[in-house]
């Protein structure tokens, strides 16, 4: 069984009496397991209910994205901060309200899902939710680029996802931040620098530079985030790298994007 399934066993919260339990609400929340705002160590949220077969179904799903069989170190991620994926979850069903469960595969409608961030995601109806151009990718084309693969030059910020705010209407999208990869052999980027509600995050060193096997040419360089870094809805955030050398990077996310599954784009 893959280790997202036991460490989300482990949590007698969260499964109990061999079945995942309901999560109550509407209900407040003070988050302290992922960073929201920036200088605050807990932010309140309102939180919508979740049903154990709920619960169930997204930890199935998480559990098929991130399989440990393809790659340990971000499937272990994945498993040790589920519950800010789970608190992202809540809060945007309780944003949306109504119908607005989550339903993974079956979703339709106003139901929510959750899915690897994906290049065309950024300056999507999601995360750009005013639809503004340039937003994607790099300051590219808003949900338009569609490779992560990118030309960066050493010593100049690139706004790998540009300052856009999350979708405050259907259908709401938000986003959890876990880490990132660089699929090239040489990595470029040094540190991260985020901008948040409250300010701009001290740029965070991603020590990718250290590889988990030295010499093998399909290893690859990964780094996690202090704490996750969960944006709900109808929040203005940003990311930027700063990058070492210049030439090509393939940097990635491990990030979880959630969005009710309406006019959701292939």
């Amino acid at each position: 069984m893959a280790i997202i399934y036991q460490f989300a066993q482990k949590q007698p919260d969260l499964y109990n009496g061999n079945v995942f339990v309901a999560l109550p609400g509407p209900a407040q929340l003070a988050v302290e397991s992922a960073l929201i705002n920036t200088g605050k160590p807990a932010v309140n949220q309102t939180v919508a209910p979740m049903t154990g077969a709920q619960l169930a179904a997204l930890v199935t799903k998480l559990y098929t994205i991130y399989r440990s069989d393809v790659s340990p170190p971000i499937s272990a991620l994945v498993a040790e901060e589920i519950r800010s994926i789970i608190t992202g979850v809540r809060i945007l069903g309780n944003a949306a309200g109504g119908s607005a469960e989550y339903a993974g595969i079956l979703a339709a409608g106003q139901q929510f899902d959750v899915w690897a961030l994906r290049p065309k995601d950024i300056g999507s109806q999601f995360l750009n939710g005013a639809r503004t151009p340039g937003l994607g990718l790099y300051g590219g084309i808003s949900a338009g680029v569609f490779s992560w693969r990118q030309f960066v030059v050493a010593g100049i910020a690139a706004p790998i996802i540009p300052v856009q705010t999350t979708s405050g209407q259907s259908p709401f999208g938000g986003v959890v931040l876990l880490g990132g990869f660089e699929k090239t052999r040489t990595p470029k980027i040094e540190s991260i620098s985020l901008n948040l509600p409250g300010g701009i995050v001290p740029a965070q060193p991603t020590a990718m530079t250290a590889k988990r096997t030295f010499g093998d040419n399909n290893d690859v360089s990964f780094f996690r985030f202090e704490k996750p870094i969960l944006v709900p809805n109808n929040t203005a955030f940003g990311v930027s790298l700063m990058p070492n050398e210049t030439g090509i990077t393939n940097f990635e996310f491990v990030a979880v994007m959630i969005g009710q599954v309406s006019n959701k784009a292939l």
